[in-house]
């Protein structure tokens, strides 16, 4: 492997637990020059001393420690510090897979002008036992309006590594597509640095769903590529994941404002059929309206509902939805409270 630097984000907030696999899993990918950055958001656990004790003495791993702000801060400031000619993000409870970066570099390779390089990925339980094999398509709803990615990219080519054998690779200019939704998981991705510089930061003020905004402006800016295997365990279940319920209303509201931002200011260059933006916007006010009404309000959530059908008038469900999100507090806590004891009984 080429000796190019790579830089290695890992914003971490308590998470001593899980963090080493993390690092572990980057230090052991073979890459002849890399650097681990671990931005630690502020943990009250023993983050701190452990890494001072096992990597303390690594050079290729670099400590920064700021008062909370959140992730995107973290990631932020892992950009301003970061040195190399590539960039990629891991997040501390998940870990990579042996030969992700050799396959990612040797993709960039093959697509000079593509600027970032994302995969699947594996989900596994708090028990580390895969659920899903390939959880990328399931996880991101985007995907379910493309049949293959042959749909979404103008170029197919392939790539062999040691470690993942023959990949297919996907390329092209994405921006259409990710207009209307996310493609892309933060952990699999490797960015080049002249594309990053381009882009920018995260957004501070989205404590959670700030990765579509991110990597919908990546696309803005330029041809893409996708490898077609999996590189990374992605951890599901956990509490202190940011995609966990208590997250929900962040994640579709964020998701709503990116999407609305992006239909206003970049329609003309959004070729997708009418009726698939449609969709889109529909299903993207639907999910903000069940996140709020599972939350208890009703007041938003019935605006969001009123919003989806607006935008696409024929849908029984959420006509549905809306019917049940106006129903007085006692009665719709009773239908729940029934639900709840339903699906215990089966």
């Amino acid at each position: 492997m080429a000796s190019i630097l790579v830089s290695v984000l890992i914003p971490t907030y308590n998470r001593a637990y899980a963090i080493q696999r993390a690092i572990d899993s980057v230090l052991s990918q073979g890459c002849e020059s890399i650097e681990v950055l671990v931005i630690d958001d502020g943990s009250k656990d023993g983050t701190r001393d452990l890494i001072r004790q096992r990597y303390g003495a690594d050079p290729r791993v670099r400590y920064f420690y700021k008062e909370n702000g959140g992730v995107s801060s973290a990631r932020n400031l892992g950009i301003r510090e970061c040195r190399g000619e590539y960039v990629a993000f891991l997040d501390s409870d998940d870990w990579w897979l042996p030969g992700k970066l050799a396959l990612q570099l040797a993709g960039l390779s093959r697509v000079p002008e593509a600027g970032m390089i994302w995969t699947d990925m594996q989900a596994v339980g708090v028990d580390d036992q895969v659920l899903h094999p390939r959880y990328l398509r399931q996880m991101y709803h985007t995907y379910r309006y493309f049949k293959t990615p042959r749909d979404i990219f103008s170029q197919e080519f392939t790539v062999r590594t040691e470690a993942l054998g023959e990949v297919t690779l996907y390329a092209g200019d994405i921006f259409p597509k990710m207009a209307i939704g996310n493609l892309v998981h933060t952990s699999t991705v490797l960015l080049r640095r002249e594309r990053l510089l381009k882009i920018g930061f995260f957004r501070e003020d989205y404590r959670s769903g700030e990765d579509y905004d991110f990597h919908l402006r990546t696309c803005k800016h330029g041809p893409v590529a996708f490898a077609d295997a999996v590189t990374i365990s992605y951890k599901i279940g956990m509490e202190d994941a940011l995609t966990a319920p208590a997250y929900q209303i962040h994640l579709a509201t964020h998701f709503v404002e990116t999407l609305e931002r992006t239909l206003r200011e970049d329609r003309d260059r959004i070729t997708l059929p009418k009726s698939l933006v449609q969709d889109a916007v529909a299903n993207a006010y639907s999910w903000a309206g069940r996140t709020y009404m599972t939350d208890g309000q009703l007041r938003y959530a019935r605006g969001y509902f009123l919003k989806s059908l607006r935008t696409k008038l024929w849908q029984p469900r959420q006509l549905l939805y809306l019917t049940v999100a106006s129903l007085p507090p006692k009665m719709l806590a009773l239908l729940q409270s029934l639900r709840k004891r339903l699906i215990g009984s089966e």
